[in-house]
C-alpha cells in the first residue's frame, strides 16, 4: 500500500503541481481508505486502473495544460493592458484629458498662490531645507571667524 500523502508528494515532485494531479485526486478519492497507522491510503493496484492513459493521451493532456496555462496567462496580460490604454487615453492622451487643462497660457494666467499649491514644494520638506540652509549659513559665519 502507498499513503495518499505520500504519493501527492512524489508527484509535486516530479511533475509539479498541475491540473494532472488534481484529475487523479479526483479518481481516487472513492478509492481511499484509512489506515490507523499511515492515514488515508490507496492500493496501488487501484491507482493503476486509473491510470491507463496512452502515451498519445499523456501528450494531449499536456498540451491541453499548457494550452490552458497560456491562455489564462494571455487572458490576465490582455485585460491589464485594455486597462492600462484605456487609462492613458482617458487621463493623458485622449481629446478631453484633466492634462488639456494645463497649457502654457493657463499656467501664465495663475497666481503664485496657486502655483505653490499645484506645484510647491511639501511643507515638511520647505521647513527641512530652510534649517539646513540656516546651518550651512552659520557653518560658513563660524569659518569665517575662525580663519
Amino acid at each position: 500500500m502507498v499513503s495518499i500523502a505520500g504519493y501527492n508528494r512524489k508527484v509535486a515532485q516530479l511533475t509539479g503541481v498541475g491540473s494532472r494531479q488534481r484529475r487523479m485526486r479526483v479518481r481516487m478519492k472513492s478509492k481511499v481508505f484509512s489506515d490507523c497507522t499511515h492515514g488515508e491510503v490507496v492500493k496501488l493496484d487501484n491507482i493503476m486502473q486509473n491510470h491507463p492513459m496512452s502515451n498519445a493521451d499523456h501528450a494531449i493532456q499536456d498540451l491541453h495544460d499548457i494550452l490552458h496555462s497560456y491562455y489564462k496567462v494571455a487572458r490576465k496580460r490582455f485585460v491589464d493592458s485594455v486597462r492600462m490604454q484605456a487609462a492613458d487615453h482617458y487621463l493623458t492622451t485622449g481629446p478631453n484629458t484633466p492634462l488639456k487643462l494645463f497649457s502654457p497660457a493657463f499656467v501664465a494666467g495663475m497666481t503664485p498662490t496657486q502655483l505653490e499649491e499645484v506645484a510647491g514644494e511639501d511643507l515638511t520638506l520647505k521647513r527641512r531645507r530652510m534649517q539646513l540652509e540656516k546651518e550651512s549659513k552659520d557653518l560658513a559665519d563660524v569659518k569665517m571667524i575662525l580663519s
